[in-house]
């Protein structure tokens, strides 16, 4: 049967606050994965676009509301650095985002033993 949250002992009532906190973080991370995801298709999609141009071929970047002539060159080496950048972004997003999945599980199992009465000390 299940228990009423107050009535859980503080230790358990800390888990699951932590494991909530783990929750929307993994939500935000989920997010802005999504979102750098679809700055870098657009980045490599400029990046193959720029490279089957022409050197000799006029280039045009947007630069706020402006558009401005461009060095080819230049521009490929700019956004080939952003997809770096993008990529390192999200290399860290993923290595955090394991960190909290595997914190948030080491709480689910405590969470578990606490409340099936099993006390984590003794199992060591």
């Amino acid at each position: 049967m299940p228990q009423n949250p107050q009535n859980l002992p503080p230790e358990a009532q800390q888990m699951i606050g932590e494991l909530q906190q783990s929750q929307q973080q993994l939500q935000q991370m989920e997010q802005h994965k999504m979102e750098l995801r679809a700055q870098k298709s657009q980045i490599d999609k400029a990046v193959e676009a720029l490279k089957e141009t022409g050197e000799d071929e006029e280039v045009f970047r947007v630069v706020g509301p402006t558009v401005i002539k461009s060095n080819r060159n230049d521009l490929l080496e700019d956004l080939e650095e952003k997809q770096e950048t993008l990529e390192v972004k999200m290399n860290s997003l993923e290595k955090k985002e394991k960190n909290i999945e595997d914190k948030a599980r080491e709480n689910q199992e405590k969470l578990r033993d606490l409340m099936s009465g099993g006390n984590t000390e003794e199992a060591g």
